[in-house]
């Protein structure tokens, strides 16, 4: 735990010069990441579940209500699911960063690369947690759709109606904790692999932006088939 203090207190490349001696899987820093994740989906339900409404709120009033009803029951599981999602989500992430750095040719293994976005994703994590902060203290009545619930990006700048699902949730992915997070992701590289720190943040940054593709698809198919069903 030591090291993952280092890593997100400003000694990030000490750190990961630790982790580049050693050979075993990082069962306990996924054990805690895990957990951190957890702690914040239970903070988040009162949240989790005002977003529920609003999906729901098409629906008729007894079909909502026992769906809602439903989804309330379950919150718990949800979360276990939303762990495991998580999980896979940080075994999926690190087999591309492995991917494209043994395209560019650096020497990560697996079990490296894993590593490296294990240890970054803590700053994602932090970045969840001051978003709760953020929303509680702004207030749960102001939460009028899915996508108002990102606090931290460029996407305050703007609004859902003047810039559409897609390029508002872009924005909302550009901030001070995804920035953190490809930071990290380049000081580890360079460190795991010697190379330069430029071709690092290349390597990261088209990791990134492959990583942006999903949600901002999601958001501009949802986009459009809510406008389908609305005409």
């Amino acid at each position: 735990m030591n090291t993952l203090l280092q890593v997100l207190s400003g000694s990030p490349t000490r750190a990961f010069g630790q982790l580049r001696e050693e050979s075993k899987f990082p069962v306990l820093a996924l054990t805690a990441s895990l957990l951190v994740a957890a702690v914040n989906l239970v903070i988040q339900l009162p949240l989790t579940m005002r977003i529920l409404k609003l999906t729901l709120s098409s629906l008729p009033q007894n079909q909502m209500d026992m769906a809602f009803d439903v989804a309330y029951k379950l919150r718990y599981l949800q979360i276990l699911g939303s762990m495991l999602e998580m999980a896979i989500t940080l075994f999926l992430y690190a087999f591309l960063l492995y991917i494209i750095t043994a395209i560019a040719k650096p020497s990560l293994t697996y079990t490296k690369s894993f590593t490296l976005i294990l240890y970054s994703y803590f700053a994602l994590l932090t970045g969840d947690f001051v978003n709760t902060g953020l929303l509680y203290m702004r207030g749960l009545d102001k939460i009028e759709n899915m996508y108002d619930v990102s606090l931290t990006g460029l996407n305050l700048l703007t609004t859902l109606d003047k810039s559409g699902a897609a390029i508002y949730q872009f924005l909302s992915l550009v901030n001070p904790f995804q920035i953190w997070f490809i930071l990290l992701l380049c000081i580890g590289l360079k460190v795991f692999t010697d190379i330069n720190y430029m071709k690092a943040l290349i390597l990261c940054l088209i990791f990134w932006i492959i990583l942006t593709i999903y949600p901002v698809c999601a958001a501009f198919f949802a986009e459009a088939k809510w406008k389908d069903v609305i005409m």
